[in-house]
C-alpha cells in the first residue's frame, strides 16, 4: 500500500489511511454486502445506492470517529455526510470505471471541499482493478467537459485525459478496511477485473460546511450533519453529532 500522509492531500488530491477499521468490522462489512447480493442488490451492475440511509451498519461505518479523524485532518471540523455507494466488482468482470470526475455527478452539492471517502472492503491488488489516480489533476478546481461513456463503463459520463496525464496515473492498492481520501475534482478511474478476486469498495461523500453546502430541496437523500457546526446553509441537516 502507498504511503501518502494527509499534510500532502492539498498538494496531490488524494492521500491513503492504512487499517481504519479492524477484521471484526472488515468481516461485519463483507457479510453484509454478501446479504445484500444475494437479495438482488448485486445486479445491474454490482451497483449499490446510498446503503447508509436504510442500514445502521452502513451509517455506523459511514461515522465511525476513526473515519471521520481521518476526514477532518484533509477538511477540518466542519463535515456534513452526502452520498454513499458500493461499486462491487465481480471475479472475471469485463465493466470498467471511466476518467471522470465526482463533481459531475452532484449537481445538488455547491462548493469545494468536498471529498469521496474510498474504502476497500475485499483486499485490492493490482489485478482485481485498483481505483487509479491522476495526481494534481484537482488543481485549479476545474470542472472539465464530460462526453457519453461506453456500453462497457460502470458510469454514464467521462472526461478525456492526456496520453501524459494517463501515464501518470497512479494504483491504489490497499489491504480491506483501509481506504482512501480524494477530492471531488480529482480525475480517476479503474480497470476491469481480470482475476478470481472480487473488488469491492464503498464510496462515501463529505463536505467541510466552511465552504461548500448542499441544496436539501433537490438532494435526493437526507444530508447528515457529523461532526461540528452546519454552517449558514445547513438548518435542514439532520443532525448525528454525539450529544
Amino acid at each position: 500500500m502507498l504511503n501518502v500522509d494527509p499534510t500532502q492531500f492539498a498538494e496531490l488530491g488524494y492521500c491513503l489511511f492504512p487499517d481504519i477499521y479492524d477484521s471484526d468490522h472488515v468481516a461485519a462489512m463483507q457479510h453484509a454486502l454478501g446479504v445484500a447480493t444475494r437479495a438482488g442488490f448485486g445486479e445491474l451492475p454490482s451497483y449499490y445506492v446510498e446503503p447508509h440511509t436504510t442500514e445502521v451498519l452502513w451509517l455506523e461505518i459511514c461515522i465511525h470517529p476513526r473515519l471521520l479523524d481521518a476526514i477532518e485532518s484533509v477538511l477540518g471540523p466542519n463535515l456534513i455526510l452526502v452520498f454513499s455507494s458500493m461499486f462491487i466488482k465481480p471475479t472475471r468482470d469485463d465493466k470498467k470505471v471511466c476518467w471522470h470526475q465526482d463533481n459531475t455527478y452532484w449537481p445538488s452539492v455547491h462548493g469545494t471541499d468536498v471529498v469521496t471517502v474510498w474504502l476497500a472492503i475485499d483486499d485490492v491488488l493490482e489485478e482485481n482493478a485498483p481505483m487509479q489516480i491522476i495526481p494534481r489533476s484537482h488543481k485549479g478546481y476545474q470542472e472539465l467537459p464530460v462526453t457519453d461513456a461506453g456500453e462497457k463503463d460502470f458510469l454514464s459520463r467521462k472526461v478525456e485525459v492526456t496520453a501524459e496525464q494517463e501515464a501518470s496515473a497512479v494504483s491504489l492498492t490497499m489491504t480491506a478496511g483501509s481506504l482512501s481520501i480524494h477530492d471531488s475534482f480529482l480525475i480517476h478511474g479503474s480497470g476491469i477485473n481480470t482475476s478470481n478476486r472480487r473488488r469491492a469498495g464503498y464510496t462515501i461523500r463529505f463536505c467541510n460546511t466552511d465552504t461548500a453546502w448542499v441544496d436539501t430541496e433537490t438532494h435526493p437523500i437526507p444530508v447528515y450533519l457529523v461532526r461540528g457546526e452546519a454552517g449558514p446553509k445547513g438548518d435542514r441537516y439532520v443532525d448525528l453529532r454525539p450529544a
